[in-house]
Formats: structure tokens, sequence, C-alpha cells
């Protein structure tokens, strides 16, 4: 997709768009169709949006057995498995994916490309031309098995798992062939690789390049602050405006993100495609965080240089955004990859990738004891578990073997008992507190 076109709108067919069926009825005994050589029958059919259609089903060239067919089918319909209409797989997700997910679920530009590489790429070329009420479970794990790729394959059974059971409620499948099937899905033969949970900046590290930012590359210094000690992702870093500060409370308040919008009804504010205003990735997502006093500091620095630009620039463009041009136009995301690979070189510290700045605020809160409740709630996240699981880079302790060190202190001082001359063995006893403490104390 270019950078100005919105999503394709696709032709589907308009049965697609009668929604579920409510009910039908037969109309009459089954008719002998001369072409067809078979007993046909004839149904009535209402559906969700209101149409009614009649459709025709060959049955059977024995008049009794068409009959047994059309009150199976009867049975069918009061169950809700008949399948009133025929698609290809490739169909269906035309519908599925550019109607259903886009039109009416309104996903977003990053859901968008990952569901249409998947579909396009690995979905389509192996099941597209199958039928869609003859589709077995076996095409789907053989499709789902050749994804070469660990998170993309995790991904694709998800999406294939919904587009089923979307099409199972909507009378375009009759039978669930679909749940469970990650366990049967070969998964892709990968090198094993490091724990890149583990893979976080140390509190020395990440105040070493805040300082080397500010002298070096002072553009990307205030985002990195807030990712550093906020732990925002870098699309609210990019959406945050001073009226979110409550300087008052030392809090920010998480209210919105920048990114592409999938959907261009309307320009925004005269800003680029890539710096719509989007609504947060998740429910949890709007939050409030505390922020450290000199965090507060930066940002009422940054609100005097905002205010003098304001009113030096005839055309500066006053949108209240914190981290912005110095016109105020907002910024996109990848703004900060040239300055923050120019950093790194300068600063000898392995590059991690900029997403681990909420990995490494998760994990310096854990060291310091911070509740993960508490941690998870900054973070924006659903649960204290995933981001104990995801987020938390736990380093083992140290332990040290000091046993020879006791034994050659016991030994040194005497500490054994003696041997009795009795031929009876007495078992050893250590001695009281007081041999230690005449020899820790004197």
């Amino acid at each position: 997709m270019k950078k100005n076109e919105i999503y394709p709108q696709m032709q589907v067919k308009e049965t697609f768009l009668y929604g579920r069926l409510i009910s039908g009825k037969s109309l009459g005994d089954v008719i002998y169709v001369k072409a067809r050589r078979k007993y046909c029958f004839r149904l009535l059919l209402v559906f969700e949006s209101g149409d009614v259609k009649m459709v025709q089903r060959a049955a059977s060239s024995n008049k009794q057995l068409a009959r047994q067919k059309r009150d199976e089918t009867l049975m069918e319909i009061a169950k809700g498995s008949f399948i009133p209409f025929s698609y290809t797989v490739k169909e269906f997700y035309d519908f599925w994916f550019y109607h259903h997910m886009i039109g009416q679920k309104r996903i977003t530009y990053n859901t968008y490309n990952a569901y249409r590489n998947i579909i396009e790429n690995y979905l389509l070329p192996a099941i597209g031309h199958k039928m869609l009420d003859t589709l077995q479970r076996k095409d789907l794990v053989n499709a789902l098995s050749a994804i070469p790729y660990q998170k993309v394959q995790r991904t694709a059974i998800g999406v294939v798992t919904g587009s089923l059971c979307y099409a199972l409620k909507h009378n375009c499948l009759s039978r669930d062939i679909y749940t469970g099937i990650s366990s049967e899905v070969k998964q892709p033969c990968l090198k094993k690789k490091a724990d890149t949970r583990q893979q976080v900046y140390t509190v020395e590290q990440a105040a070493h390049l805040l300082y080397l930012c500010k002298q070096q590359e002072p553009m990307i210094y205030l985002p990195m602050l807030l990712a550093v000690t906020a732990g925002l992702r870098f699309s609210e870093i990019t959406g945050l405006r001073y009226s979110d500060i409550d300087f008052l409370g030392k809090k920010l308040f998480v209210e919105r993100q920048l990114g592409k919008d999938l959907y261009m009804e309307k320009q925004q504010e005269n800003r680029p495609v890539l710096c719509s205003e989007l609504p947060l990735k998740t429910k949890n997502s709007k939050r409030a965080v505390v922020l450290a006093d000199f965090v507060l500091d930066e940002i009422l620095l940054e609100r005097q240089r905002y205010e003098k630009r304001k009113a030096s620039d005839p055309g500066f463009l006053d949108l209240g955004y914190i981290c912005c041009h110095e016109n105020g136009q907002c910024h996109n995301r990848s703004f900060y990859i040239k300055p923050y690979n120019r950093l790194m070189e300068q600063s000898g510290i392995s590059r991690l990738p900029w997403r681990k700045f909420r990995n490494t605020y998760a994990t310096i809160l854990a060291q310091y004891q911070v509740n993960t409740k508490t941690i998870s709630k900054c973070l924006g996240h659903s649960s204290p578990e995933f981001t104990s699981r995801v987020y938390v880079a736990f380093q083992e302790q140290e332990t040290y073997d000091i046993s020879k060190i006791i034994e050659d202190y016991v030994l040194t001082h005497h500490l054994l008992p003696k041997k009795q001359g009795s031929v009876e063995q007495r078992p050893y006893q250590l001695p009281d507190a007081l041999a230690y403490r005449n020899y820790f104390y004197d």
C-alpha cells in the first residue's frame, strides 16, 4: 500500500451481505427437473439483513429419498448448520478481510499489513482454490505447517481460527475444523536463539545513554527520557501533548498515539499521513504514569523552547505536541532511527531495539521491588503475569561455595571436639557460641 492510498475495496458476491440465516421453509413437495434428471426441492430463506431468497437443491433420482433429503435440510436450517451459498476460500477471505475486519472491525494499519501478508502469501496459494464447505482439517494443517517463520505461523493460526469461526457463525461453514489446530501444526525448524527477554539496558547503561544523547543527539533526548523513565511506546511518545501533563500531580496521561491511519475519510490538521492521531493499542493503554521531578524539569525546558519558536515563527504549527519538529509538526515513528544508530555507535554499548527501553523500565522497577501489578499498569498491560513473563528480565542471584573456607576456619582454631579415650564413640558436638564470639570480637 502506498503512503496516500487507502485500503482497496474488494468486489464480493451480494450474498455475503445477507448476514446470518434466520429461518427457512419448504415450498411444497419435491419436483422432477428434467435437465438434472433428479428430484429437487425449493426453500424460502430469510436472512439477517431482511432479504428473502428462494434456493433450489437437487436431491435424488428417487422421489422418496428426495423427500428425506428435504426434511434433513430443514433440520439443518433449524440447527443453524445449513449452508445456503457456496464460496471458494478466496471469495470468503476477500469478504472477511476487506469488508468485516477492515470495514466493520476497523483494524489498525499494522494489523492490516500482517493479516494481508499471511492471507495473500501463505493461505490463498495453498487453499484459495478450494471450496470452503469442502475444506478439510488436514488442508489447514498443511498450509500452516508450510509457513517458515514461527511468529508469522503463530499469527496465521489466529487468522485461520478467527476467520473460520466467523464462517461457522454466518452459515459459510457447516462444521468446526479449526479448534485446537495449533497442536497439529508442524513448527518450523529454527536455530535456538538466546532469550531476548534478558537483553535490557542496565541502570548504568541507560544513564550513560541519556547523558550522551543530551550532548550528541538532543533531538531524541526527550523521547528517550520518556521511554526509560515512563515506559511509553514510541507511538505514545510522539502523541503526547503538554495538556496531558499534570505538573502539580507529577503525572502524565496517555490518551492517544500517532501512526498511519488506514481509513483516510478526512485529512487531519495538515499533518503527514504517517502522523495521524489513532486510538490507543488496547483499553489498558489509557493510563496515568508518575513522573520524576527531573523529567518534569526537562519537559518544562522543552515547553519554553516550544513557546519561543511559536512566538518567532509565523508559520509555526501550534499542535501542542511535546516531541515535535522545530516548526511544530509532529514526528513520524521512524525519525529516531538514524540519530539512535549514531548514538549507539558513539556509546560503545551493544545496540538493542528502541522497544527494549520498555523492558528496561520494567526490569529496573522490578529490581527496586516495585509490585508487578503496578509495573503492569504503568506499561498498559492487561495482566501482571504477561508483564513478568515477557518484559521483566530476572537475573539469577550469584551463589558462592564457602564450605572450604568454613572447613579451614574450624580446623585452624580447633573447633572440633576432641575424641574421648574410651572405646565408645561419642558424636561430635559443635562448640557453644562463646568460641565464635571470641574469634570475631577479639
